[in-house]
């Protein structure tokens, strides 16, 4: 059997970090992709345990997954923009707060809101460089309509979304400044925009830039923030997997790309990159030097306490490993890491 294995106390333990590091601000729990693969209800009941009670989601069915579990007097945001009157309707019904990032999105969630005969909370979405929902900076006239011409929506909030906060303080710093700058002229023409928040976890716990009044985290809570270890964070996940098979080898005998300079004993473990293993996110736009780096970076694989040595290239479903000079037979669990967020197909464990 192979299972993803979450342990309980190592969240607790982040989320204890998180709050030493939101000094008091707060704290909006990011549970986007299954809580990044930590998994939705059973994160949302940990974060309650230890006082956090604001979430966001990305999909309306994760919100309708958190009410019907219990989750009925939290706050629950919903990250991304929409103007589809049926997810907008959906959001309504249960009571979450919508995020408007365009003027199309706000006269949909108005216009459902009005035929409800309901005023909508929703939070104003800043695009600051991220490029995916939300108004820009030019564009404050349009979010004054929303003030102005829309009287079943009330707004609770604006926020905004770092592009590169795990890579580049000057332009997360930059964003931070245009922001504020978007703020300051919605104010200016006297329109109150409730908490405002653009702090993530690679920014939380890399700066110590003003926190506004809300941070919004998610992958700090698995201790796998973008960027490279953060202090004070635990790794939470690994996948146990049993050895499958264990046999010598002769010195010439081949291995994917890998010709054996000597007799080896391997064992195979049917975990593969589709099961997450292996695999890292923040690829994508990183230099040829860091993909490099990230290349040469074999992943971590233990037995009885023991680093082994991975033999050849990943599998899409096995990895093979070199156990020449340790004990081991078949069944004896082996231990690798992996980030929760890129696992399927295995079932998950806590622990």
């Amino acid at each position: 059997m192979k299972y993803l294995v979450i342990d309980k106390k190592a969240i607790k333990a982040n989320i204890t970090a998180v709050k030493v590091r939101a000094r008091g601000a707060r704290i909006w729990a990011d549970l986007s992709g299954d809580a990044f693969g930590l998994g939705l209800v059973t994160t949302a009941k940990l974060l309650r345990e230890e006082g956090i009670r604001d979430f966001a989601v990305a999909e309306p069915r994760d919100a309708e997954a958190l009410r019907s579990a219990g989750f009925t007097e939290e706050t629950i945001m919903m990250l991304r923009s929409t103007a589809d009157e049926k997810e907008v309707a959906a959001l309504v019904d249960l009571g979450v707060i919508c995020t408007v990032g365009s003027y199309e999105a706000a006269v949909v969630v108005n216009a459902i809101a009005e035929d409800r005969k309901t005023v909508c909370e929703v939070q104003i979405k800043i695009d600051t460089g991220l490029g995916r929902y939300g108004f820009i900076a030019s564009e404050v006239d349009k979010i004054a309509s929303i003030y102005r011409y829309m009287p079943n929506l009330a707004v609770v909030g604006a926020f905004s979304t770092y592009s590169q906060s795990w890579k580049s303080k000057k332009v997360t710093l930059q964003q931070l400044e245009t922001f504020k700058g978007v703020l300051s002229a919605l104010h200016g023409m006297g329109f109150e925009t409730g908490a405002a928040s653009i702090c993530d976890s690679a920014a939380l716990f890399a700066y110590d830039f003003d926190l506004m009044d809300a941070v919004r985290v998610g992958t700090a809570f698995s201790g796998r923030v973008a960027g490279g270890a953060a202090q004070g964070l635990t790794k939470v996940g690994y996948i146990e997997a049993g050895i499958e098979e264990i046999g010598w080898f002769p010195k010439g005998h081949r291995v994917g790309s890998v010709v054996l300079k000597k007799p080896t004993k391997l064992a195979v473990v049917s975990v593969g990159y589709y099961h997450g293993f292996s695999l890292t996110r923040h690829e994508q736009g990183q230099s040829l030097l860091d993909r490099f780096r990230l290349y040469r970076r074999r992943p971590t694989v233990r037995i009885g306490g023991q680093r082994v040595r991975i033999v050849g290239e990943v599998g899409m479903r096995h990895t093979v490993l070199d156990v020449t000079d340790m004990q081991c037979k078949v069944g004896d669990p082996v231990i690798m890491d992996v980030d929760p967020v890129n696992v399927k197909g295995l079932a998950r464990t806590y622990r």
